[in-house]
């Protein structure tokens, strides 16, 4: 995975954009988010500051509560899943599994249910033909 300054831009841009959403507040700038001991495995820290007080950071329950709501944003914009971007302290968001609108049991007692009814109904036919024999 090709790591440049691009890609640090958009990760910037998208933990602002979960700060942003994540609190009422709209004055998270790209600049509050910083990014330390980058290495070349794509590894870092991250911090980010309070636009009002340049020198104070974020509480990190608050930056692990953004990122936990806007997950799936980040992880599609790096075309990622949780398996392949992993936030340290910040516990996966993996999806629910699906559940079928209609349970598997009911699907199996209707078509059961319809081949009694097709063969009580094929009897009955068949004993109104023979008496009529």
């Amino acid at each position: 995975y090709a790591w440049d300054a691009n890609e640090e831009y958009l990760f910037k841009a998208m933990v602002a954009f979960a700060m942003r959403r994540y609190s009422s507040k709209s004055t998270t700038q790209i600049s509050n988010v910083l990014l330390c001991n980058v290495t070349d495995r794509v590894s870092f820290w991250f911090v980010v500051t309070d636009s009002s007080k340049n020198t104070t950071t974020v509480p990190g329950s608050e930056v692990e509560a953004a990122i936990r709501m806007n997950r799936n944003r980040i992880n599609s914009a790096f075309l990622l899943s949780d398996k392949t971007l992993q936030f340290l302290k910040i516990t996966s968001t993996l999806s629910p599994p699906v559940e079928p609108s209609m349970p598997v049991w009911l699907i199996v007692f209707g078509v059961v249910l319809c081949l009694i009814v097709a063969g009580i109904a094929f009897l009955i036919v068949a004993g109104i033909q023979q008496r009529k024999k």
